[in-house]
């Protein structure tokens, strides 16, 4: 088990429980311990604390490292404010000894000493750097495939750059990762990194504190299912104030999902379980359209690998590639794998669009991914041949090749270009080998111990032995038959 030192802040505990509830959940699921820190403060903030006495902002904080020094583990924080806060502090108190020197005399009053023997950490960092996607994944029970979320990173989560590292600043992509790990598509958006408008509660004006959070509400509420996010600072900002919007008459509904909410969902814990109905915007809207899209996806999961799938959908780079788009506008191959991810297998398997598709290789050949869109269809006439919606072209194709071994046999053409007579047939040997094809294909032999189990492939090769008795009698009388046939012949008869 992994064991951090939690520090949850002031503003989860107090005002976002069912945060704190979600986090213990999926992390308890992935092994990780959180051992709260004894004594903690507030981290202290910024923009009140540190605004007010920056020498009272340092000591503050290094209090709080200490604490998590003295239990001998890394620090772990779920909020970006705190991270910010402490990441910053410490960067300077590790490089500025005399400012070092001056906070640890004030601390040496209640016993304590800063170090800096520790490493302070963001949840998503933990997550992403620590866990690692994979193990994300491997607790996923309910994928949230087909879902659209918009990620807010928050200021704080990332910067300032000269004391976090552990993603781009201005163009970071850990948490997307993430969210897509769970299954979901992570959508980009304009407004994507421009801050939430938290702070500006202080201003003069606490009113202008939903100008900055209603124009990202406006604008990905058209894109989105939800915005999830990783602060309660963020959170208050677009569920409680959105929360306002709506009360005051404006058009806006966004549901707003804490990451480790979203992880629940995914790893099967309840809604309820997780606390969603305390948020002040409802969530039943973004949980009832998962449930729906989940079950439309179901049928589709079974045959694809729905993140790879997504993958291809979203690079589309051999859009315009394809040879028959040129000559067929109505194919539209990228579409096409994007009416499967929302829900639409079945009409597209009956469709008689996905035999356009000639298996030609130049989407394979030019996909960055090595994946090719040539996989899904290839999938998709298998799909729409067991169903009997093939064209009958290919349905005369497969059945010659059943009957004969081949789809096609010589003509007289040959004799009249002189050539020799072609090779024998093996068409008996493989009609044999298709018998026992087709016997290890009946759910009998599928429900027994696997493909290794004798006694079903016994009982084919007895059957199969049957027809060849039966097929060698049948060709015996068949050869009587032309010999008798070419003694009429010579007597003349």
């Amino acid at each position: 088990m992994t064991d951090y030192a939690m520090f949850w802040g002031c503003t989860i505990p107090a005002r976002f429980p069912f945060m704190e509830k979600s986090i213990r959940l999926v992390v308890d699921k992935m092994g990780v311990g959180l051992h709260d820190i004894e004594g903690a403060t507030c981290c202290p903030t910024k923009s009140i604390i540190k605004v007010g006495d920056e020498f009272t902002w340092y000591v503050t904080a290094a209090r709080n490292l200490c604490l998590a020094e003295n239990m001998g583990m890394d620090l772990l924080t779920p909020c970006n404010g705190c991270y910010s806060s402490l990441k910053a502090a410490a960067a300077e108190l590790n490089i500025n000894h005399g400012l070092r020197q001056d906070v640890n005399e004030v601390l040496a009053g209640v016993g304590l000493e800063y170090t800096g023997n520790l490493q302070i950490k963001h949840l998503v960092e933990v997550l992403y750097d620590d866990l690692g996607i994979d193990e994300v994944k491997k607790h996923i029970t309910r994928p949230l495939d087909g879902m659209n979320i918009a990620v807010h990173y928050g200021c704080h989560m990332m910067r300032p750059s000269s004391a976090i590292h552990f993603d781009d600043p201005n163009h970071p992509t850990k948490f997307d990762l993430l969210v897509e790990a769970l299954g979901a598509n992570s959508v980009d958006y304009q407004t994507k990194m421009v801050c939430c408008g938290s702070d500006l509660s202080n201003a003069e004006d606490p009113s202008d504190a939903i100008t900055l959070s209603r124009e990202k509400i406006l604008e990905v509420q058209e894109l989105a299912d939800a915005m999830t996010m990783m602060c309660p600072a963020c959170f208050a900002q677009f569920d409680s104030k959105q929360y306002l919007m709506q009360k005051s008459g404006e058009r806006v509904h966004l549901p707003i999902v804490y990451f480790t909410e979203l992880m629940g969902l995914a790893f099967g814990f309840e809604a309820a379980e997780l606390g969603m109905d305390m948020h002040r915007v409802e969530t039943d809207s973004f949980l009832e359209t998962w449930y729906e899209r989940s079950k439309h996806l179901e049928s589709a999961r079974e045959h694809f690998d729905l993140a790879a799938l997504r993958s291809c959908y979203e690079c589309a780079a051999c859009i315009d590639d394809c040879p028959v788009t040129k000559i067929i506008p109505q194919f539209e191959p990228n579409r096409i794998i994007g009416d499967v991810l929302h829900g639409k297998l079945d009409q597209v398997v009956e469709s008689p669009d996905i035999w356009y598709c000639t298996n030609c290789y130049t989407c394979y050949e030019l996909c960055p991914q090595k994946f090719g869109m040539l996989k899904v269809f290839d999938r998709l006439k298998t799909l729409s041949n067991e169903r009997g919606t093939a064209p009958e072209g290919f349905k005369g194709g497969l059945q010659m090749f059943n009957d004969t071994g081949k789809l096609g046999e010589p003509t007289a053409m040959r004799k009249k270009l002189k050539l020799p007579e072609p090779p024998g047939s093996g068409a008996d040997e493989l009609r044999k080998l298709m018998k026992v094809i087709k016997k290890r294909n009946e759910p009998e032999f599928k429900s027994g111990s696997g493909s290794s189990s004798t006694k079903p492939d016994k009982v084919s090769e007895d059957e199969v032995r049957e027809d060849e008795l039966c097929e060698d009698e049948t060709r015996k009388d068949e050869t009587h038959e032309v010999d008798v046939n070419k003694e009429k012949q010579e007597a003349g008869e």
